[in-house]
């Protein structure tokens, strides 16, 4: 391999190495939103790294679709609320237990650590948006008009923050509805995956695992 051949392969490693490491550096962007009308609901919950992202969408029925920049690529119907009788009974079981004197003090050491991860998390995470818009009534058009006004006014508050109301007023009779988002941004998301590898690999927290583990076993 001569010395131009040299050259190039570490140019070329140089631009991997430089792609990989931007790639990184990419926010984690995670939404979750829901809505209300005439009895019905409906959630979403997504979250997308780069173009690869991934959404949760509850109603009716629960499915699980796998996105690649911004296109399904393969949805998951996921299991109903109806729940086996003997998982029932095993959940019912475990709320009936009361965690002794003895767990609780092998649960205290891994608190600080646990808080520091939390603390970590929420220096990381920065709020994109908080939307809500919903349509109500009170009953009286007096009490319905304040109330409204109160929401024109705390909007116009909230106008440059990432908080955002709207109020459809309902003076007469009709439907009362309403839906909301909320937008996270997680920066570099790889530090986090990393403080958490970290925070399994104390010995308080494979203890404490290794614990429930066994207890469940």
């Amino acid at each position: 391999m001569g010395g131009s051949e040299i050259i190039l392969l570490c140019i070329l490693l140089g631009c991997v190495g430089l792609f990989m490491y931007l790639i990184l550096l990419m926010p984690l962007h995670i939404r979750g939103a829901g809505s209300f009308e005439g009895g019905t609901w409906a959630i979403t919950l997504g979250a997308r790294w780069t173009a690869a992202g991934i959404r949760v969408d509850g109603g009716e029925r629960w499915t699980m679709t796998f996105l690649l920049s911004r296109t399904p690529v393969a949805e998951i119907c996921l299991p109903s609320g109806e729940k086996i009788p003997e998982i029932e009974e095993e959940e019912a079981e475990e709320k009936r237990r009361v965690p002794d004197l003895e767990q609780i003090r092998a649960a205290g050491p891994i608190l600080r650590y646990l808080f520091g991860y939390f603390r970590q998390i929420i220096a990381h995470t920065g709020l994109e948006k908080i939307s809500l818009r919903f349509r109500a009534g009170f009953g009286d058009p007096v009490t319905t008009g304040e109330v409204f006004g109160v929401v024109q006014a705390l909007n116009g508050v909230l106008w440059p923050t990432p908080v955002h109301l709207r109020m459809e007023p309902l003076f007469a009779a009709g439907e009362p509805a309403g839906e909301g988002e909320v937008a996270l941004r997680i920066r570099r998301p790889v530090v986090l995956l990393v403080s958490a590898a970290r925070l399994i690999m104390q010995p308080e927290m494979r203890t404490v695992i290794q614990k429930a583990t066994r207890r469940r076993e």
